[in-house]
């Protein structure tokens, strides 16, 4: 499990479902962002407390028409 989700479980107080996703990783959009909201370009957070977040960093490898099926590459993990 990567350091940053392991941790951002610990502190989560929302109940969030998190990604354990490691950075490197080539995953479809859909692992990381449900639909909801603007169509995430590089990154998508979720909120862990009211002060702190974690943030999974990508970049679009592989366009689809339904943009949950893109396939991205995970660069970076960071709590906020």
């Amino acid at each position: 499990m990567n350091k940053a989700v392991k941790k951002a479980m610990e502190m989560d107080e929302f109940n969030n479902d998190l990604p354990d996703v490691e950075a490197g990783g080539t995953i479809e959009l859909s692992e990381i962002w449900d639909g909801t909201g603007e169509i995430p370009e590089e990154s998508f957070s979720y909120q862990l407390t009211d002060t702190d977040w974690i943030n999974y960093c990508f970049e679009i490898i592989e366009r689809n028409e339904d943009m949950l099926k893109s396939k991205i590459r995970i660069l970076n993990i960071e709590l906020l």
